[in-house]
């Protein structure tokens, strides 16, 4: 592979992937931005040729793209109920160790007085 120059070098830099998306004042949006063009490199890399000039060499495939679709938001369904299962658990979990810290302190400061009832008395 040949080298590049420091300018070829920098315009490299400065361009995406490399370069971080900042269109948008929200980072969420900012991601997605990039998810999006990181798979469109990735389809062209692999396919070399875009969504639409495939659409349009046969139209006949918008029923197995949609449907193909359809099976993957059914996935995402999926994983996203788990996704919030997963944390309503945590979230349980997470609701018992408080209460089971707000015992023991509870616990720890009662021991502390009883200790220095102690102490002071002969």
């Amino acid at each position: 592979m040949a080298e590049k120059s420091k300018g070829e070098s920098k315009k490299f830099e400065d361009s995406y992937p490399y370069k971080k998306i900042e269109l948008s004042p929200d980072p969420n949006t900012n991601e997605v931005i990039s998810d999006i063009l990181t798979r469109c490199k990735q389809g062209m890399d692999k396919f070399g040729i875009t969504m639409r000039s495939l659409m349009l060499q046969n139209p006949k495939d918008s029923l197995y793209w949609l449907n193909n679709s359809y099976e993957e938001k059914i996935d995402d369904l999926r994983y996203l109920k788990e996704a919030i299962q997963s944390f309503r658990n945590l979230n349980e979990e997470n609701k018992k160790l408080i209460q089971e810290n707000l015992k023991l302190k509870n616990k720890l400061k009662k021991e502390k007085e009883y200790s220095k009832l102690l102490n002071e008395h002969p």
